[in-house]
């Protein structure tokens, strides 16, 4: 079967507009660089992550247990940083106290740790603590903040601006406007 001149022509200038084309679309595609195609981390952080968990023992034997629905690494700063994030910690002591804030940093050099946004601490005994930012000093091995601090228990409700807890020795103390409601059985 013969095709006539008229349909090879049509054919040739049709393969050649769809060359043309694929050309085009080749050539547009080597000037949008890769960074522009595909932009997943901002530049100055070395690592991105997803449902992050993060486990330390320290040389005192306390574990920690850092989980976050995202973090960052930024290697020049040695500092991680955490979305909503989620800290179990156990004392060499046993006792566990679990921590919620909406945002945490974690210093990778130092170890030193800052909970902030609705910082929340539970203990396993039922005790619990809020406030809004929230310091843990690897050095010292204490919990700190300079803000407001509510603590209630089973039966003690405790109010207070700045709190120290040092963790080797188990004792927590409140800087000043300290205010108590204890109940009775």
């Amino acid at each position: 079967m013969k095709l006539n001149r008229k349909v090879w022509i049509v054919l040739g200038f049709s393969l050649a507009a769809l060359l043309a084309a694929i050309a085009l679309l080749v050539v547009d595609l080597y000037k949008t660089s890769p960074k522009t195609l595909l932009k997943v981390m901002a530049d100055n952080v070395d690592l991105q992550v997803k449902d992050v968990i993060y486990t330390d023992v320290g040389q005192s034997g306390e574990k920690w247990e850092i989980r976050a629905d995202t973090a960052r690494y930024h290697k020049k700063e040695n500092m991680a940083l955490f979305d909503r994030v989620r800290v179990k910690l156990v004392t060499p002591r046993g006792k566990i106290f679990r921590m919620t804030g909406d945002r945490g940093k974690l210093q990778t050099d130092t170890k030193n740790i800052e909970i902030s946004g609705n910082v929340e601490i539970l203990s396993d005994r039922g005790d619990r603590l809020r406030t809004d930012v929230l310091h843990y000093t690897h050095a010292k091995d204490t919990v700190h903040t300079e803000g407001a601090v509510t603590m209630w228990g089973d039966k003690m409700q405790i109010s207070g601006i700045g709190m120290t807890m040092n963790l080797k020795q188990g004792q927590l103390s409140l800087q000043s406007s300290v205010k108590g409601q204890i109940q009775g059985k």
